[in-house]
């Protein structure tokens, strides 16, 4: 198992660092699309939906994801960046109640099949809007793959601090194996991670201090994301949300971080980069 996971990587990061620097902005948000696409039909999955109905969701997951992304290049009245990035991020602060008190809340929240369907389409439309949105930025580029060195150094963080130093769990009732220590490994990853971003984006001293704090709330919302997806899988009675990624299940146990990262890394961007 391990062999395979290790394999996996090794093919799947350059192949996502390659699509970061080298597609155009519509076709780097087109293949997140279509893994946010497969994404939705797991989420329909643990939502507890049939194949007719999870056939469904995902076809109205990609409207969703085609009228967001319409609306933005038409230049219209709605801004579907704001509306759609503006109501995930909403919903990723909310989460950090629900991963508390879990399972307390849960079947009035997520466990409730038309709520966590409607919460699905936004939370899978906004990595989509989010990439196409930064990609078109200045360095665009080098600003999506700053987000995902981010998520990755804030999981390889907290992975090496959890594994020497962990000793206090987190949040056991969601997942068992995730410790403070290692959250903080992977928050101390992710600032470093953000101040050396700032400086090959050619940032002054306060924007650099802002992009190692906008690191750390990057790691800490990408621990929602993660612990979130669990929630889903501890009520389905499931290990993995798929298995499109031998060794490491499916979308949302590989891209689970970005889901709650995304829409808040544009935020943070406007925040740090608008600074006085």
């Amino acid at each position: 198992m391990l062999g395979t996971r290790v394999l996996t990587a090794a093919v799947a990061l350059p192949l996502a660092v390659l699509a970061i620097l080298f597609l155009p902005a519509m076709g780097l948000a087109a293949v997140v699309g279509m893994l946010m696409l497969a994404g939705a039909w797991e989420w329909a999955a643990l939502s507890g939906l049939a194949e007719r109905g999870r056939v469904v969701f995902t076809a109205v997951a990609a409207l969703v994801m085609a009228l967001a992304l319409g609306l933005r290049e038409s230049g219209g009245p709605v801004s579907s960046d704001v509306v759609v990035l503006g109501l995930a991020a909403i919903f990723w602060l909310g989460a950090v109640q629900l991963v508390i008190r879990f399972p307390a809340q849960w079947n009035a929240t997520l466990g409730h099949r038309p709520l966590a369907l409607a919460i699905g389409l936004i939370v899978l439309a906004a990595p989509v809007v989010a990439v196409a949105y930064i990609d078109q930025a200045d360095q665009g580029s080098v600003l999506v793959l700053l987000l995902c060195l981010m998520i990755w150094g804030a999981d390889t963080g907290a992975y090496a601090a959890g594994r020497t130093l962990g000793r206090h769990k987190l949040v056991p009732r969601v997942s068992p194996g995730k410790t403070m220590e290692g959250a903080a490994g992977g928050l101390l990853t992710a600032m470093i991670i953000g101040a050396l971003g700032a400086l090959v984006l050619g940032l002054d001293g306060w924007r650099t201090l802002g992009m190692a704090v906008l690191g750390a709330w990057i790691a800490a919302i990408s621990i929602v994301g993660d612990l979130t997806i669990s929630m889903f899988k501890r009520s389905a009675g499931v290990k993995d949300s798929g298995r499109l990624f031998p060794g490491h299940g499916g979308v949302l146990d590989r891209l689970d971080s970005m889901l709650a990262a995304a829409p808040w890394f544009v935020v943070g961007l406007h925040l740090v980069l608008q600074a006085a």
